[in-house]
């Protein structure tokens, strides 16, 4: 069972409470901070501007994304063990031949796997193996980033919707220079709309981009090393040799 990992919450809570306590100390009214529209300008705006890049999917895809950012990666040693249980395949398939190679290709839910597997049965060659499993973690590596990218996307695009909150409310400040009083709350309002598309960026898009680029280098790199065993077995390598080797990458 994975772990919830509350540190992403943690840490948008410390930052929101910086700012917070940063305006109270300067003597601001906090109330001052909350401001619908503005939210309705950049949060609204942002999410436009993002379907119309990412489409739809992309956007539902990315949420799902940050979703499961929750929980703790646990997965590293099951890898591990995956990685073993893949290397005594070949003992496997000395006694009983290559149609052990086939039977676990058909029986995995791993592409990868079941790709390289299908051509170790086949008894495919070495350098034709290596092309078509680099081929498919370069498709798998592409397609991982495409969550990242829409965070980011919506990161550039939440402070551009502030600056643009930011001179519609200081349109509407123009239609009442003839009141001071109105007029300094009027601009203290209209820069909310910067300080939500800045403060959005830099506080959730960005950094929860980073750390799902981060969790998918993770995950590229025990691909690569699922493929790297499957080599390993098309060269005849023994299983214990394969073993060791990612035991000296740890």
């Amino acid at each position: 069972m994975k772990r919830f990992d509350w540190t992403i919450w943690l840490g948008i809570s410390i930052g929101l409470a910086a700012l917070l306590f940063g305006a109270w100390f300067e003597g601001l009214n906090l109330s001052f901070l909350w401001h619908p529209t503005a939210a309705l300008i950049v949060g609204g705006g942002t999410l436009g501007a993002v379907i119309v890049r990412r489409g739809a999917d992309g956007v539902f895809s990315a949420i799902r994304a940050v979703w499961n950012l929750q929980l703790k990666d646990n997965n590293e040693e099951n890898h591990k063990i995956q990685l073993a249980k893949l290397a005594w395949l070949s003992r496997s398939a000395h006694k009983h031949g290559l149609k052990t190679y086939e039977s676990y290709a058909d029986s995995t839910d791993d592409a990868l796997i079941a790709q390289g597997f299908t051509l170790l049965a086949e008894n495919a060659d070495h350098e034709k193996i290596t092309e078509i499993l680099t081929r498919r973690i370069n498709l798998e590596d592409e397609a991982g980033t495409q969550d990242a990218a829409t965070l980011e996307a919506a990161g550039g695009f939440a402070p551009t919707f502030g600056i643009l909150g930011a001179v519609l409310g200081l349109i509407s400040v123009l239609r009442v220079l003839d009141s001071p009083e109105a007029l300094g709350i009027g601009i203290a309002t209209a820069f909310v709309a910067t300080i939500y598309g800045i403060g959005s960026a830099n506080l959730i898009f960005f950094p929860l981009a980073s750390r799902l680029r981060s969790r998918h280098e993770k995950e590229i790199k025990r691909r690569e090393e699922i493929a790297s065993v499957i080599i390993a077995l098309s060269e005849k390598a023994m299983p214990k040799a394969i073993i060791n080797q990612f035991n000296l990458r740890q």
